[in-house]
């Protein structure tokens, strides 16, 4: 085990010497003290030619040789008393305020001036950040996974402190009064070069340390106007609507699987669950309607006499037709019965909502897409479905059933409100040479064409 660090550290003397010193010229003597690899000094007024200079005496501490003359023991008494004397300051500072000792603090005794404490009382920034985390997180006001990612996003925090030798009174802290604009700026120039992190990724990580400035800001801890540039710090992205379909990692339904997961819905007891599957369910039988279209989908997009939706897709920002099937229009008509006289057809959004605000619909959709897929993790769990069941599942459900059934990629790309082919063939290339060898089956004449 490592050697345990002081609580407060020890003065010693030292000879203030030039690069090139003289041998018969008296220079001053110095008290020093060293603390977080700061040196703090302050001259004594004493003056000692280097022969009569010992730095070994007194255990380390420095003193004067008796070639001095007669006045050595004088001094050397003097010298000690005053270093003793600080030493027991600190330390009885260091009693009855832990962790808030300074170079400034230190200073303010070397130059017997009264001793300013600590704003934020000696209290570790990541300490406080993780206290934050642990607080929300037992007042249910974020979920496990926000909970540990954060305590993880801190942890990095620390490494950055300890590699980019940013930490103040240990190797990866700083207080919590220390945190600073350009330090985070600095941060998050180190994720992105060193972490390879995206913008969304950092954002995320900023997010415990945003809410933790904010609340050390209402406890008058850091300055007001600080925590308000520190709130600005997120990066500005443009929201991602879609869903990452470009890493689609084959998880979809067999026809047993949606057959199952039918005869659950059946006989689930728990109304809100099943509105989720039947939310799910209808994504697949529309075309594999991608979950922020579902909870933007309105009644004035619904056409039961052509049984078609005629919807502005969120991704692409192209209106999109999707054709409807039987099972996709009976789904439909069970909402309209119930829910009929709202805006929006699955009620997911308040009535008032805004989905032309990019912002606030990232945010919902967040919000939302969590709160149905923990409920359909839990359907998955019980069915042994061996991945998670989510909505995106029936996205990529509908398009490998498409494929398989023989329709063309052109088509399933059209249905999918894909901006071109190439983007459903690079999804679902796993899929294509079962489809295209179908498809040259259909080439029933070119046997007579062998030779």
């Amino acid at each position: 085990m490592g050697r345990t660090k002081r609580l407060y550290p020890l003065g010693k003397f030292r000879l203030r010497l030039p690069k090139q010193p003289e041998k018969n010229k008296e220079y001053p003597v110095d008290i020093e003290y060293t603390w977080n690899r700061k040196i703090i000094r302050r001259t004594t007024n004493v003056f000692v030619k280097m022969a009569d200079w010992n730095q070994n005496l007194h255990s380390g501490r420095g003193g004067v040789r008796p070639s001095y003359g007669s006045e050595s023991k004088r001094i050397n008494s003097v010298l000690q008393a005053r270093v003793e004397h600080i030493d027991s300051l600190l330390a009885e500072f260091a009693q009855n305020h832990p962790n808030q000792i300074t170079p400034e603090v230190i200073d303010g005794f070397l130059l017997s001036k009264p001793v300013a404490i600590r704003k934020d009382k000696g209290k570790d920034f990541v300490d406080f950040v993780i206290n934050r985390l642990e607080s929300e997180y037992s007042r249910n006001r974020i979920g496990r996974s926000r909970y540990e990612n954060g305590k993880s996003g801190m942890n990095i925090f620390k490494e950055f402190l300890r590699s980019k030798n940013l930490g103040t009174y240990k190797e990866d802290g700083i207080y919590l009064g220390e945190i600073s604009i350009e330090l985070l700026e600095e941060y998050i120039q180190w994720r992105r070069d060193i972490k390879q992190n995206s913008d969304h990724t950092i954002n995320h990580a900023l997010t415990p340390i945003l809410k933790a400035c904010a609340y050390a800001a209402e406890l008058k801890i850091i300055e007001v106007d600080l925590n308000a540039r520190i709130q600005e710090m997120r990066i500005a992205v443009r929201p991602d609507l879609s869903g990452d379909e470009a890493s689609f990692d084959g998880r979809n339904l067999s026809q047993e699987e949606i057959s199952n997961l039918i005869k659950y819905y059946r006989k689930c007891k728990e109304p809100r669950r099943k509105e989720y599957i039947e939310m799910f369910l209808f994504a697949f039988h529309a075309c594999g309607l991608r979950i922020v279209d579902i909870m933007t989908l309105q009644w004035s997009s619904v056409d039961f006499v052509k049984r078609e939706l005629r919807k502005v897709l969120i991704k692409t920002g192209k209106r999109h037709i999707i054709p409807l099937s039987d099972p996709a229009i009976k789904i439909l008509k069970k909402w309209k019965e119930k829910n009929g006289g709202s805006k929006f057809v699955f009620n997911l959004v308040k009535e008032d909502f805004n989905i032309d605000d990019e912002a606030a619909l990232y945010k919902v959709r967040n919000t939302i897409t969590k709160s149905i897929n923990q409920s359909l993790v839990v359907v998955g769990e019980q069915l042994n479905f061996n991945f998670p069941l989510t909505m995106h599942v029936a996205r990529h459900t509908f398009a490998v059933y498409a494929l398989n059934e023989g329709l063309s990629m052109s088509v399933v790309s059209r249905l999918l409100g894909h901006r071109s082919t190439d983007v459903t063939e690079k999804v679902y290339a796993h899929f294509l040479p079962d489809t295209l060898s179908s498809e040259l089956n259909r080439l029933k004449g070119l046997s007579s064409f062998q030779v």
